[in-house]
């Protein structure tokens, strides 16, 4: 939320390439930041929230950490400035573990218990009578 606060507020934050900073400091990329930020709260808070939505806000998060990761990474490079490669670091560092965290909450990934596996089979066999 603090980088959608700062680019909606800074526009000369990123300067290279010149012909596409205009669209990196744009609102809507920190607007994109500060309302997928508010969504994890959300979620995070909630007792009860549908895995698939949660999934949703996790990907919008992994898409802005992964562009601005780059964006930092590609600043801290080009102007040697190790503030910015430190924290485009960090940024990927993030996205990786949003990545796991991705895989880890699917559902594909999870154990079926007995019953679990009993409905899905006859959830099929049901579905190929009807054929």
């Amino acid at each position: 939320m603090a980088n959608g606060l700062n680019l909606i507020l800074n526009d000369n934050y990123y300067s290279w390439p010149p012909d596409m900073a205009p669209f990196y400091n744009s609102d809507f990329v920190g607007t994109w930041a500060l309302f997928t930020g508010l969504g994890l709260i959300y979620v995070a808070v909630q007792r009860k929230f549908p895995d698939k939505a949660n999934i949703v806000w996790l990907l919008s998060a992994c898409g802005f950490l992964g562009f601005t990761g780059f964006l930092e990474l590609a600043h801290g490079f080009v102007f040697h400035n190790p503030h910015m490669l430190g924290y485009g670091m960090t940024l990927i560092t993030v996205l990786l573990i949003n990545f796991y965290i991705i895989g880890s909450n699917t559902i594909s990934s999870r154990k079926l218990t007995g019953e679990q596996e009993h409905k899905l089979e006859e959830r099929d066999t049901k579905m190929k009578e009807s054929r």
